[in-house]
């Protein structure tokens, strides 16, 4: 070995297994792998940051974004908002005496979360059996199968409390409050509910309350005072006219709930604020004797006999009526009854459906519909003061004569129309002749012939209107609805030419003659035919000759109080919706005429409600009237009469309407005069309190089952 040689020279450039590596070589290599670790802990190291930063991020989205939702949804697993409804207001009469008031009960409550969310199908059915005994024996007759129907209702919404019995016991009160693990979720709670201090009375008025349904919640969606399915709305009458004045304001309660739904605490409360009360027109003491003599009239017409038919001893049916009383002054409607009525208590906590299928089965005549709006009827000869001022009017007849001519035209009992093909000859009713009558006399004896030719010269005269009669008709507020603030009010009808066509192309077959003839006219005359009228737009109609030509819109209501003041805050004045030309010339001949129905009797001439008011103060208390005696076909004649008083500046029109209870001198003009007697006497018996009326709930006595 060389001294020059570096030492271990000759063994660097061997390596075991005779392979020579580079020095350089192997440092390379120690480099590239320490540049591979650093990179792979720079990888981790981002996917580390970035999972962090991830994190962070979903944190601070769900502590500060969304952190109130979450915290909402924790709440509201332990806070229920339970509505508390407001008192209805109450509804008094034109005296100040409550018609319909409140008072406070306890309801047994299902909360519907409970239910739904914890009882299975088969406790639910045990629950609901184990509840109706317990009720039952404390005095609440209940069934169960309805608890259990009122359980599954959908209806109701998932924070509900479902009612289920209505004014229970405190005592039963205390007995399921001491038993929340046998009845989950029943609860007892105070409400209020409606109470009728004088019963039954004026109910087609009033109207009554029940449950609202699906489709009236919907109607009410945004209504600014909320609308939940527990809650009761007016179905009828008062009730569903003044709806928005009568509902209160709901309030709430907050309250803490533990996972079973018991009350830990009430965290929020908002009174709520009453309704607003109504004074109606309607007085109670006046309702309950025309109430009274409505019923009286119909049990009177079930004990004569149907003359009509022969061969056969048939009495009548008088299944129905109505009767209204208005101040021809203004416009006010006094007292309104109809018969068959129903009793508005049998609503309250909600009505059966076999309940209600008994009040609209056809045997039991509609005790729900308020005939003096809905029913129509034909007015039979209260129609003729109207046909005569038609006359008046367009100076076809003069206050003195017929037809401009004579005074005086004969009635022989039938008359014949001059050029006619078919049926032409129409009669008084027995083809009773009247002998020589002017308008004062046709009127008072009621003579079908003299309208019969007062008609006829409509159709033949030149420069006159063929349907005058009925322009006539719709001027004093036939064919229309009068307006009165009562829901369901029929319009009526006038007939005419265009109707009778349209009816002829709808049913050719029901209506075969598309023509409208003198014989159409004749008929409206005497107000029989298809006219048909309301017994509320008749008693409207006379208004105009009582107090000289002024129609008012009716009213039923003379303002709002608040509840709480007692303070008037909206008062109702009268409407008047237009006037009719009738000076004193025109009008005396039609008063004179509707005076001598109740008070002519001569050797050959007696006016038709003269045997009816045989006897009245008429020298204190003068009245004038006009009978109707309506043809039904198929049935007996229905029986109408309208009258007023005292001349000359009437306060008083009553109206009454009898279904199927012969002539109206015979059957309604008794009912009239003892509602205008009781009045001109000054002795209307005063309404008790509390007394319902059974037997004006349902069918008629002697009538169908």
């Amino acid at each position: 070995m060389s001294l020059l040689t570096p030492p271990g020279a000759g063994r660097s450039s061997e390596v075991a297994g005779g392979r020579r590596r580079d020095p350089q070589t192997r440092r390379r290599g120690r480099l590239n792998r320490s540049d591979s670790r650093r990179l792979r802990l720079s990888i981790l190291g981002v996917i580390g940051l970035a999972l962090l930063v991830t994190l962070v991020v979903r944190l601070w989205y769900l502590q500060v974004v969304t952190s109130e939702q979450f915290v909402a949804q924790a709440v509201g697993n332990i806070i229920r908002t339970v509505p508390e409804p407001a008192p209805r207001g109450r509804i008094f009469d034109v005296q100040g005496r409550e018609l319909v008031g409140n008072r406070i009960v306890n309801v047994v409550t299902m909360d519907a979360f409970i239910l739904r969310d914890q009882i299975g199908p088969s406790q639910r059915r045990r629950l609901a059996l184990e509840l109706s005994r317990q009720l039952s024996r404390s005095g609440v007759l209940t069934k169960s199968v309805e608890l259990t129907e009122a359980l599954g209702d959908p209806a109701y919404g998932p924070f509900d409390r479902i009612p289920l019995a209505v004014g229970v016991s405190d005592s039963i009160k205390v007995f399921l409050a001491e038993r929340n693990e046998e009845f989950p979720g029943v609860e007892v709670v105070r409400r209020t509910q409606r109470v009728y201090p004088y019963g039954d009375l004026a109910a087609h008025v009033l109207g009554y309350i029940d449950t609202i349904t699906a489709e009236e919640i919907e109607a009410r969606r945004n209504h600014p005072k909320r609308y939940s399915t527990v809650d009761e709305v007016g179905k009828s009458g008062v009730e569903l006219a003044f709806e928005d004045i009568l509902r209160g304001i709901p309030g709430w309660r907050e309250i803490e709930v533990d996972n079973v739904g018991n009350v830990v605490r009430e965290r929020g409360y908002r009174a709520p604020q009453p309704g607003t009360d109504v004074v109606l027109t309607i007085d109670a003491d006046l309702q309950k004797l025309v109430e009274d003599e409505l019923l009286r009239g119909l049990r009177e017409a079930r004990e004569r006999q149907d003359e009509s038919v022969e061969d056969s001893f048939v009495t009548f049916a008088a299944p129905a009526g109505a009767a209204v009383v208005l101040d021809p002054r203004n416009g006010n409607v006094l007292a309104m009854a109809s018969y068959p009525g129903y009793d508005p208590r049998v609503f309250i906590g909600g009505i059966s459906e076999e309940e209600f299928d008994a009040f609209v089965h056809p045997a039991s005549h509609a005790p729900l519909n308020n005939r003096a709006i809905q029913g129509v009827y034909a007015p039979a000869s209260t129609m003729k003061p109207i046909t005569s001022y038609a006359a008046l009017s367009t100076g076809l007849l003069g206050p003195d004569g017929f037809l401009g001519v004579t005074q005086t035209s004969e009635d022989p009992g039938y008359h014949v129309l001059a050029d006619c093909v078919g049926e032409c000859e129409f009669e008084n009713p027995d083809r009773a002749p009247n002998g020589d009558v002017d308008l004062r006399l046709a009127i008072a004896v009621s003579s079908d012939v003299y309208f019969y030719k007062l008609a006829e010269q409509f159709s033949r005269r030149t420069g006159y209107d063929e349907d005058q009669i009925q322009q006539t008709a719709r001027d004093f507020g036939f064919g229309r609805t009068t307006g009165v603030a009562l829901p369901f009010e029929h319009a009526g009808i006038v007939p005419d030419a265009e109707i009778k066509r349209a009816r002829n192309e709808s049913n050719p077959e029901a209506f075969p003659d598309p023509d409208w003839r003198t014989g159409d006219t004749i008929n409206i005359s005497i107000g029989q035919g298809d006219l048909g009228v309301t017994p509320l737009q008749l008693a409207n109609s006379f208004t105009t000759f009582a107090n000289g030509g002024l129609l008012y819109l009716p009213n039923i209501a003379v303002g709002m109080v608040d509840p709480i003041s007692g303070e008037m805050v909206t008062e109702i004045r009268p409407r008047l919706t237009s006037r009719i030309y009738l000076p004193a010339d025109l009008r005396a001949p039609l008063l004179d005429g509707m005076q001598g129905a109740t008070t002519l009797r001569t050797n050959e001439r007696v006016g038709t409600a003269q045997k009816a008011f045989n006897g009245f103060p008429h020298d204190l208390w003068p009245v004038a009237g006009k009978t109707g005696t309506a043809e039904v076909l198929g049935k007996a004649d229905s029986a109408v009469f309208v009258g007023f008083g005292p001349l000359p500046e009437p306060r008083y029109l009553v109206t009454v309407l009898l279904e199927e209870s012969g002539f109206g001198g015979e059957a309604a003009a008794p009912v009239v005069r003892r509602v205008l007697e009781a009045i001109a006497v000054d002795r209307i018996p005063e309404a008790p309190v509390g007394i319902p009326r059974q037997d004006l709930a349902g069918p008629p006595a002697g009538g169908p089952a």
